[in-house]
């Protein structure tokens, strides 16, 4: 599965590729759980983590979701730019292509992002990508407090 945009490619990952995937080392038990995931359930592919490159191939960042929707129609997004590609936009293409993707999936109602309130840039990225802010405050155990924005069909 390959998505398009204006600058950026996305393309939807399968296990390997996931860990292979350039990634934060602060985040390497996500990788492994998402790797997981989709060995686990390959067919799966698209609903976890998607690539996000430059036309000349150079990897700029990642997204996804947190596995297939539930039955409340509702997918959970998450996305992160390398820091030498941060501030020129790419990070609001990747979200905006993912939203797109989500959304045009059949069962699928909504796309949420939960947010920490200290993440002023994540937080400027939701709203310029379609996202607004709920009210709901979450608390996570490995994040803390975190805002919801959500993007609707």
């Amino acid at each position: 599965m390959i998505v398009k945009g204006p600058r950026l490619t996305l393309r939807a990952l399968a296990a390997a590729e996931v860990e292979a995937l350039r990634w934060n080392p602060d985040e390497a038990d996500a990788q492994g759980f998402f790797a997981g995931r989709l060995r686990d359930d390959p067919d799966a592919r698209g609903w976890w983590i998607w690539g996000a490159t430059l036309a000349d191939g150079e990897e700029v960042g990642s997204g996804g979701f947190g596995g297939r929707p539930g039955d409340d129609g509702r997918l959970t997004v998450g996305y992160g730019i390398h820091p030498e590609y941060r501030g020129q936009g790419h990070a609001t293409e990747l979200l905006e292509l993912l939203a797109e993707w989500g959304l045009g999936q059949e069962g699928v109602e909504v796309i949420r992002a939960k947010i920490s309130p200290v993440n002023g840039a994540s937080i400027r990225v939701a709203e310029k990508a379609g996202f607004g802010a709920t009210g709901e405050r979450l608390h996570d155990d490995e994040h803390g407090e975190l805002l919801v924005f959500e993007r609707r069909g």
